[in-house]
């Protein structure tokens, strides 16, 4: 075997197996975009949920939560200006 036609051999299964792995890559990087895609439309989704509970659950119960806060402080107030009353009557008499 002449040393042209060895190094010509070695040189086409060469080629053959990069032009292999390249394909490989291609559908392997393939594979990853779609892995990716699903993803992102998962967490796209997720985010949608969040979303909805935030407003329809976590805003109104927080708003809520401020109006209990305020009736609670007005009362507050309210007794307090009861209690003073009722103590600057009771100092008079």
């Amino acid at each position: 075997m002449d040393t042209t036609t060895f190094l010509t051999i070695i040189i086409v299964l060469v080629a053959a197996v990069l032009i292999a792995a390249c394909i490989y890559l291609i559908l392997v990087l393939n594979e990853a975009r779609a892995s990716l895609r699903r993803l992102n439309n998962i967490l796209g989704h997720a985010d949608s949920l969040l979303e909805i509970v935030d407003n329809k659950i976590a805003r109104p119960a927080s708003s809520f939560l401020a109006i209990l806060e305020l009736a609670k402080e007005a009362l507050e107030i309210f007794r307090g200006f009861s209690q003073k009353g009722k103590g600057s009557g009771h100092g008079e008499l």
